[in-house]
């Protein structure tokens, strides 16, 4: 086992030869000739002027600033209207949630109101019930005078 250990550590010690860099393989790949290039060999790209892009091709042109124009243009109406949608919809939203609040005040005072008519039922059972007592304690009172 302890041999495996020793093994291991002596192939993880080992140094690696150093790779060339992503930028060699790159500047080797894109060349055309049949000898590659040498990194030093390579020349400078040349800086596009102010009119030209990497291409070659005029930056600025005017088709192309009216395309744009006109793109711009219809992506801002697009957002505006998309923005007056939005607003539209958060209208509806508030006046929905103002809607939804004023039933819930009037079913809680209609709730209310039940429940104050239920307690004056209440009130006059039990005033009710009271007199009936009161009516049957006379009654029966009446009952043993007349049988005494």
């Amino acid at each position: 086992m302890d041999e495996d250990f020793r093994h291991h550590s002596r192939r993880v010690r080992r140094r690696r030869r150093p790779k060339s860099s992503v930028t060699n393989i790159n500047i080797f790949a894109l060349t055309a000739g049949a000898e590659p290039v040498r990194p030093a060999e390579v020349p400078a790209p040349a800086v596009p002027t102010d009119e030209e892009d990497l291409f070659g091709e005029r930056m600025v042109s005017t088709e192309w600033l009216e395309r744009r124009a006109k793109r711009l243009e219809k992506q801002e109406q697009e957002l505006k209207q998309r923005a007056l949608e939005i607003e539209r919809r958060e209208a509806e939203l508030e006046e929905r949630q103002a809607r939804f609040e004023a039933d819930m005040y009037l079913r809680e005072d209609e709730v209310e109101a039940r429940e104050q008519h239920l307690r004056d039922l209440e009130a006059r059972l039990g005033q009710k019930e009271s007199d009936l007592g009161t009516f049957v304690a006379r009654v029966q009172g009446g009952l043993l005078a007349d049988a005494g």
